[in-house]
């Protein structure tokens, strides 16, 4: 992956105090944690560990940011729809490069061409099948979602203990 200007630019690592300044910084990160994570197939963040990602440490000009910036950054995501927190103390969140319906929309896309139609699938052969497509590195909890998603829309019936899934 190829970084951005701003990741070799010091205060890039200090959250700015001016408002305006800050808008921008926090805009800046929550696209490079898009990118980095989509190009990285990073679908789950958690916190007990994200500060030592190189997303968040830039070795090579000696800069971390800090905790307390990292939590505003992934709130601001949380906020735009781009990550889904899975427990009230914000501890591990889920990352969405692409949204669920959107991850849906491609698996079904890819039921239907395939001519699978009316198939029974496990859980797993979609996530396997997804390195050869656009799912590629989605984490199970976020393929989940997504067929939750179809069956809203009446494209499938996910199974009870969440391992299978009928398409229609």
């Amino acid at each position: 992956m190829e970084w951005p200007w701003q990741y070799s630019f010091p205060p890039f690592f200090s959250l700015q105090p001016h408002q305006a300044t800050r808008t921008k910084q926090i805009e800046a990160w929550r696209h490079l944690v898009l990118n980095y994570c989509q190009v990285n197939t990073v679908s789950v963040l958690d916190i007990a560990s994200v500060a030592d990602m190189p997303l968040f440490h830039n070795s090579s000009i000696s800069r971390r940011l800090p905790m307390d910036a990292i939590k505003e950054v992934l709130d601001d995501l949380a906020g735009q729809g781009n990550l889904e927190w899975v427990d009230k103390t914000k501890r591990r969140g889920l990352v969405y490069w692409r949204s669920p319906q959107q991850i849906g929309q491609e698996i079904f896309k890819w039921v239907t061409d395939s001519g699978q139609s009316g198939s029974v699938m496990t859980v797993q052969e979609i996530i396997e099948e997804g390195e050869n497509n656009s799912w590629k590195g989605v984490s199970q909890e976020i393929v989940i979602k997504a067929l939750k998603a179809l069956e809203c829309d009446k494209k499938c019936e996910v199974f009870e203990d969440n391992d299978g899934v009928k398409f229609f």
